[in-house]
C-alpha cells in the first residue's frame, strides 16, 4: 500500500509513458495494486496509445480485460 501511495503522489504532479508506468508496476506485489496503479495512470500517460504494452505484466487476464474496459470507458 505504500509503494502504491508514493507512486500515486509522484504522478499527481508529474507525466509519465507507458514504458515508466508497467516498470512501477511491475514493482507491486498484489495484481491489484497493479490494477489499481494503472487506472490511476492512465489519464497521466502521455502515449496512452501505447497502453497495451502493460499488459503482459498482468498475472491474470481478469485485470487485462478490467482495465481495458475502463479505458474504454475514458474514451
Amino acid at each position: 500500500d505504500s509503494k502504491l501511495t508514493v507512486a500515486k503522489q509522484v504522478l499527481s504532479t508529474n507525466c509519465m509513458n507507458s514504458g515508466q508506468v508497467k516498470e512501477i508496476m511491475q514493482l507491486f506485489s498484489f495484481e491489484e495494486s497493479k490494477l489499481d496503479w494503472a487506472k490511476f495512470a492512465y489519464g497521466k500517460t502521455t502515449d496512452p496509445g501505447n497502453y497495451f504494452k502493460l499488459n503482459d505484466a498482468f498475472q491474470y487476464e481478469t485485470s487485462i480485460t478490467e482495465l481495458d474496459s475502463y479505458i474504454q470507458s475514458r474514451r
